[in-house]
């Protein structure tokens, strides 16, 4: 049952790293939180010492983007004349 324990604390770790590096310092520091109370593991202690590149931040998605291209891989299908209607004789 450890390994599972070690794949919780390591996932984590890994967590907590990656919102040091996205600059969330708030989320990290409750990651870093539950390390030190159920895994007894101080992420200040354990630094090593690099410094974690930021991530460049991603603009978020515009409402008026322009859309993508329609699919223009295959035509659109044809359609034939309209079918003639044919005149009774009103009986």
């Amino acid at each position: 049952m450890s390994s599972v324990n070690d794949r919780y604390k390591a996932a984590l770790i890994e967590e907590h790293d990656s919102y040091v590096r996205g600059g969330r310092a708030q989320d990290a520091k409750e990651v870093a939180r539950i390390l030190k109370e159920q895994y007894d593991h101080d992420v200040d202690e354990h630094d090593d010492g690099e410094e974690k590149p930021k991530l460049v931040p991603t603009l978020p998605e515009r409402a008026d983007a322009p859309k993508p291209p329609e699919n223009t891989d295959e035509p659109k299908p044809r359609r034939g004349p309209r079918a003639k209607q044919v005149e009774g004789d009103g009986k």
